[in-house]
C-alpha cells in the first residue's frame, strides 16, 4: 500500500481498507508513502533536469522563448496553492517534477506540497473507509 501511495495518493487507501487495516494504519501508511515518494521524485528529478540542461544548446530558439514567456505568465497569473491540488490528483511524480521545475526558488512550496499530499491521503481515507465494512 505504501508503494501504491507513492504514485497515486488518492486511491491507495482502498488497498489498505480492502486488506482489513484500520483507519489510522491506512492513513499513516498512505501519508508516509506519499510524502516519501514526493521527496524522492522532487530531488531525483533535479538530477535528471541538470543532465538535460547540460545537453541543451546555449542559445534558445524563438519557439523556446515563447514557451518560456507562457510559463512565466502562467506562474504570475495563477497562485501555487491553486496549482498543487490539480497536480496531486494527477499523480505524485508529476507533481514533484512540476513543483521542482517551476517553483524551485520558492522554499515554502515544498512544505505546502507535502501538506497537500497528506491532505489528499486523508481525503482518500475518508472516501474509501466504507470499504472496510463490506
Amino acid at each position: 500500500m505504501v508503494l501504491a501511495s507513492v504514485i497515486k495518493t488518492f486511491f491507495a487507501p482502498s488497498i489498505g481498507f480492502a486488506a482489513g487495516l484500520s483507519f489510522g494504519t491506512t492513513f499513516s501508511a498512505t501519508a508516509l508513502g506519499a510524502m516519501s515518494g514526493f521527496t524522492l521524485f522532487y530531488f531525483f528529478c533535479d538530477i535528471v533536469l541538470n543532465i538535460f540542461y547540460k545537453k541543451r544548446k546555449s542559445h534558445p530558439t524563438a519557439k523556446q522563448l515563447r514557451k518560456a514567456r507562457k510559463i512565466v505568465t502562467f506562474r504570475k497569473k495563477y497562485p501555487v496553492w491553486l496549482f498543487l491540488p490539480i497536480l496531486t490528483i494527477m499523480s505524485v511524480p508529476v507533481m514533484a517534477v512540476a513543483v521542482r521545475k517551476f517553483y524551485r526558488h520558492n522554499k515554502p512550496v515544498f512544505a505546502l506540497s507535502l501538506l497537500t499530499v497528506t491532505l489528499f491521503a486523508l481525503v482518500g481515507c475518508l472516501v474509501f473507509s466504507p470499504i472496510q465494512y463490506l
